[in-house]
C-alpha cells in the first residue's frame, strides 16, 4: 500500500501473516541503534512451505537454516525439498543504500506461489525485501494490501494483529516476548546533533525535513540520501 510504519520494540513479530504464508521477524536492539530494535532474523513457514521452515540470521551469531539444520555456510545454492531454491551470494540491490560500502552477503529465496525473499545479512542485523502477490486476509508489518495506506499505521497494525506472534505460533525455537519499544521523537534529539542532522538534510536537498532529520539524528547522517 506504500504506507510507512515503524516498529522499534523487541520480540517475535508478524512481517506477513496470511492463511498460507507466515513470515516472522525477530526484532532486537543492536549496539548501534540506541536501544531501538532492528530486524535480527527472519523465519518463513506456513502452509505454502508444506511444514518446512527457512530462517536467516545476521553474520555474527546467526545462520541460514532449513528445518533448524544449518545450510549454505558459504556462497552457493540449496534445493529446499523441491519447494524452491535458496541462493547465497554477493549480488543484488540493497534495501539500505547506506550499507553499500560494506561486503555483501545476500540470500535469495524463490519459494512456492511466486513468493520471493531477499535477505541482506549484516554483522548484527538483516534487511529484507519481500516480493509476492497479496494473499486473502494478509496483514503484518508490511501492511494489509487493501490499497489504502492510511490504515497501515503502527497503531492500526498492532490493533489488528497484536503486539507480536503468540508463542504457540512462533517459527523460532527460542521465543522472545514482544514489547512496544521506545517511540523517539525529534524532541529527543540533542540540539547540537539535531542541528548537524538538519544541515546534512539541507545539503542533500531533502524537502521532507522532519523525516530526514529524525533518521539522521537516530540512525546517522549517512541516511540522508535514503528518501531521495
Amino acid at each position: 500500500d506504500k504506507g510507512h510504519a515503524d516498529f522499534y520494540g523487541e520480540g517475535i513479530k508478524w512481517i506477513v501473516r496470511s492463511a498460507d504464508v507466515h513470515i516472522q521477524g525477530r526484532y532486537k536492539a543492536t549496539p548501534f541503534t540506541n536501544g531501538l530494535a532492528a530486524t535480527n532474523a527472519v523465519a518463513i513457514g506456513g502452509a505454502f512451505m508444506h511444514g518446512h521452515v527457512l530462517k536467516v540470521g545476521p553474520m555474527e551469531n546467526g545462520q541460514i537454516t532449513f528445518d533448524n539444520q544449518p545450510i549454505l555456510a558459504s556462497f552457493g545454492t540449496f534445493n529446499a525439498a523441491g519447494l524452491g531454491t535458496v541462493t547465497y551470494n554477493d549480488q543484488g540491490q540493497l534495501v539500505d543504500g547506506a550499507m553499500g560500502h560494506l561486503e555483501r552477503h545476500i540470500v535469495h529465496m524463490s519459494l512456492p506461489g511466486a513468493v520471493n525473499v531477499e535477505v541482506m545479512r549484516w554483522s548484527n542485523h538483516i534487511n529484507l525485501r519481500i516480493t509476492m502477490s497479496p494473499r486473502p486476509g494478509q496483514d503484518g508489518h508490511c501492511g494489509n494490501f487493501d490499497t489504502n495506506p492510511v490504515d497501515d499505521t503502527t497503531d492500526q497494525i498492532r490493533a489488528r494483529i497484536g503486539m507480536g506472534v503468540p508463542q504457540h505460533m512462533s517459527l523460532f525455537r527460542a521465543y522472545q516476548p514482544s514489547v512496544p519499544g521506545k517511540r523517539e521523537t525529534l524532541n529527543d534529539c540533542p540540539p547540537p546533533k539535531r542541528a548537524k542532522a538538519e544541515q546534512a538534510c539541507r545539503a542533500a536537498g531533502r524537502t521532507d525535513m522532519d523525516a530526514c532529520t529524525f533518521d539522521a539524528c537516530f540512525a546517522g547522517t549517512q541516511y540522508v540520501n535514503e528518501g531521495m
